[in-house]
Formats: C-alpha cells, sequence, structure tokens
C-alpha cells in the first residue's frame, strides 16, 4: 500500500506477487515461489473447508430433527426460490474467510442480510453468472477517449478501507456491517483486490473483489467523479487483454454497462469450471 493510506499495508498474497504472477515484476525463479505459496494456501483453504463441511454434516443431521411443519416449511420456501437462490436462512456468525473463499470456488456469495431489524448473513447461489473472458473483453471506443480526457492515475491493491467506505455511501441493501466485517476477514487472508482511480492523488472511483487463482468477481464499485468507476474496469479490461494477473472477470449479473465490455452469461456449473481452470493456471 501507498505511504499514508488509511491501508498502509503491503500487496497481499492474491494480488500482484501471486495471482498475477508473471507480470514482468520479478525474477522467474520469484515467479515459481510465488506460485508454489499460493498453490499451498489454496490446498489449505480447501482441507480447512472439507473440516468444516464435517461439522455442517453433523448439523445437517440434527435439523433432521426438526418437527414435521417447521421442516416441510423451510422445504417449500427453498423450492420457491430455486433455481436463483438455493439456500435460504440468515447466519447470525460470520464464516471463517476460507469459508468464504472456498464457497465462491463453489459459486456461492456471501451477502448481509436484514430481517424484521435482525442483521445477518446468507448465502445466494445465481442460476447465472456473467463473466468476460479474454475471448470476449474489450474496452468500449467512448472509453477510449474519456480516457484519454481525464487522465487518471490507476492503482492497483490500495486503500481498501476508504474504497469499501465510499462503496457503502448513500447506499442501503448487502453491504452491512456483518458482511464488511467478514470480508476483511478475507482481505487479511490475502484474496481482495481494488482497482482505483485517482486525481492529483485523491480516489475519486474504484472497485473491489475478491481474486480466487486468476479470477476476479467484482463486489461493488463506486465514483466520486462521472466515468471515474468505469475507468476503474477499463484498467481491468486492459490487465486481460495484456495477458496479465486475471483471465475471467465476474459482474455476477448481467447488465448493460458489463456488456460493453464483453459479459456473457454461462451457467453457474460452467462458471465454476472455469474458476477451478483459472486457479491451477494462476499455480
Amino acid at each position: 500500500m501507498v505511504a499514508g493510506s488509511p491501508d498502509g499495508r503491503a500487496q497481499t498474497l492474491a494480488h500482484s506477487d501471486s495471482v498475477g504472477l508473471n507480470n514482468g515484476l520479478g525474477s522467474d525463479e520469484e515467479g515459481k515461489n510465488s506460485r508454489k505459496l499460493y498453490a499451498s494456501r489454496m490446498r489449505d483453504i480447501f482441507e480447512r473447508f472439507e473440516l468444516a463441511k464435517s461439522v455442517e454434516k453433523v448439523e445437517a443431521i440434527a435439523r433432521r430433527q426438526l418437527a414435521p411443519p417447521a421442516a416441510y416449511a423451510f422445504g417449500v420456501a427453498s423450492r420457491l426460490l430455486e433455481p436463483t437462490i438455493q439456500r435460504v436462512g440468515m447466519n447470525t456468525t460470520p464464516p471463517p474467510a476460507y469459508e468464504i473463499v472456498a464457497n465462491y470456488a463453489r459459486g456461492w456469495l456471501l451477502f448481509g442480510a436484514t430481517f424484521h431489524n435482525a442483521h445477518g448473513l446468507k448465502w445466494h447461489r445465481f442460476a447465472q453468472r456473467a463473466v468476460i473472458t479474454p475471448e470476449t473483453v474489450r474496452v468500449p471506443k467512448r472509453m477510449r477517449e474519456v480516457q484519454r480526457r481525464l487522465k487518471l492515475e490507476v492503482r492497483f491493491d490500495e486503500d481498501f478501507e476508504t474504497i469499501m467506505k465510499h462503496c457503502r455511501e448513500g447506499r442501503t441493501g448487502w453491504l452491512t456491517d456483518e458482511v464488511v466485517s467478514a470480508f476483511r476477514g478475507v482481505y487479511d487472508l490475502g484474496f481482495i483486490s481494488t482497482v482505483g482511480t485517482y486525481r492529483d492523488g485523491r480516489l475519486v472511483g474504484g472497485m473491489w473483489g475478491m481474486t480466487v487463482g486468476r479470477t476476479l468477481g467484482i463486489q461493488s464499485a463506486f465514483h466520486l467523479e462521472n466515468h471515474a468507476g468505469s475507468l476503474a474496469l477499463v484498467a481491468v479490461a486492459e490487465k486481460m487483454m495484456e495477458g496479465d494477473r486475471w483471465s475471467m472477470v465476474d459482474s455476477v449479473l448481467l447488465n448493460d454497462h458489463y456488456r460493453r465490455y464483453g459479459a456473457r452469461e454461462v451457467t453457474t456449473d460452467k462458471f465454476c469450471e472455469l474458476v477451478w481452470s483459472s486457479m491451477l493456471s494462476a499455480r
């Protein structure tokens, strides 16, 4: 992190020294060491996640002992929400960071939730995901003109807390205190990336998301100046075009904005395959 920034941290494992790999900043030997370290971290996460799944199986057995009416209501709610959302219920205890990362590779996303003034967390698994790949990525011609006119500086993996704060300002919804706290744990683990745009050293736009392997899952974005947030996405697209750092961008849902950058929908099962492939290529 840049000296004097609110975070004041060095870049973490999943950032340019690990996920980016081969970014031209280090020697071949350093790249090999980064790949080994990254692979070791991923193996550890998934091993720990499997232990967590064992506990979950015990809890599932306990849930089957619920009174029949309660079990019936839970089942009806689940069927009504599928296939868009395949898990219902709200958690009051944040999951460990390694579970958030592991679940992402399985197609699950963590959201903050509020129900009758109670705050918690819930998992969503959408039937489809919107992704940008090297075959589809592009930068709109209009944004090239904006890029030349605004001349904003782009920085990667800096000012996470400030970017998160701006993403929450003036908004209500899924970025609750509980989910932000959970994602801080993911940041500490090394699987959060940020892209910021700056004018004269002042942050004016940007985004943050999870980086798993060579996949960037965009979580939220903001802008204080027109186009400042979009220029962060332009910088991500340029990285992909150069074959550097990311091989897939996950925007979750498809809209006209991401479609202009080459986003298309794939099934969530296909999305998971692509995430796993990107992890193998990052090793």
